[in-house]
């Protein structure tokens, strides 16, 4: 008997994407990260060397490959990829990471990287881009509301011989632990998760892309100097601005920070999905 049940994941997604920014208060994206020095502490802080040397093993590109990276943040991939003899397209909704991206390159001396200014889903392909690329990657950055028609627009402008690497999450990763542990204390009403690669992987099963999924472990560790130094970074992310809500923020951190030789680490294990798959016929 057929199985006339059929689940519009997309549907679901945006859904889940809708509720997560209905959250009281939330901010995200570019009206977040575009601001320039909210970018620079990120940049500052960020440490993702084993989740990075693991992308540039699945990546596996050779000098002079082409990658396309969408929600590049401040070059955590571009930059290596870079550096690997990659030439980059690096795509952002935020004008802060884009700088931050830029400055860094041209620290270093980089010149393979081209930045774009722009949501995924607002560039026109055939004008802002030159595929087809031998890879595309999305790092965490699918917070795009029609996810299929995102994917679908990844899978268009690879090469017949490329694929596609995305990389989202599989349960709440540590900032997320953090915001349901105190958003209801900071802002009277609760935080709702975005939706997870669960939701990511039916997507592309229903577009007829049968992707290839591992699971990996999302260890994080974020040094401070003191306990006021890390309310100082969560404050903007978290939308504090009153005393009161200080308080919270220091309160937890006191009971929650590790002391180690280096400083005080927030320290969280979560587990994210890398999925991937080579171009479609």
């Amino acid at each position: 008997m057929k199985d006339d049940i059929a689940v519009d994941w997309n549907e679901i997604w945006k859904r889940r994407l809708a509720l997560n920014r209905s959250t009281r208060n939330f901010r995200e994206g570019a009206d977040l990260w575009g601001d320039r020095e909210q970018a620079r502490r990120y940049a500052a802080r960020a440490d993702h060397a084993h989740r990075v040397a693991w992308t540039l093993q699945d990546l596996g590109v050779s000098p002079g490959d082409r990658v396309l990276d969408i929600g590049s943040g401040p070059g955590t991939l571009a930059l290596p990829l870079a550096r690997a003899g990659a030439r980059v397209t690096a795509v952002d909704p935020a004008e802060g990471m884009l700088a931050e991206l830029r400055a860094a390159a041209e620290r270093e001396g980089i010149t393979a990287i081209t930045t774009i200014h722009a949501p995924w889903e607002e560039i026109n392909p055939d004008r802002a881009l030159a595929p087809p690329y031998d890879r595309v990657v999305a790092s965490f950055s699918l917070t795009i509301p029609d996810i299929r028609s995102a994917l679908a627009a990844m899978d268009a402008v690879v090469s017949e011989s490329g694929s596609v690497h995305l990389y989202w999450f599989a349960d709440e990763p540590p900032w997320e632990q953090l915001y349901l542990a105190l958003w209801e204390d900071l802002h009277g009403a609760p935080y709702h998760p975005r939706p997870k690669a669960d939701c990511l992987f039916n997507v592309l099963y229903g577009m007829g892309i049968y992707a290839n999924v591992l699971m990996r472990p999302m260890d994080e560790r974020t040094l401070f100097a003191t306990v006021e130094d890390a309310v100082d970074h969560f404050a903007p992310r978290m939308s504090v601005e009153t005393p009161r809500q200080r308080e919270v923020l220091r309160d937890y951190f006191r009971r929650h920070l590790l002391r180690q030789d280096d400083g005080l680490a927030l320290v969280g294990r979560s587990t994210y999905a890398a999925i991937w798959w080579r171009k479609q016929g």
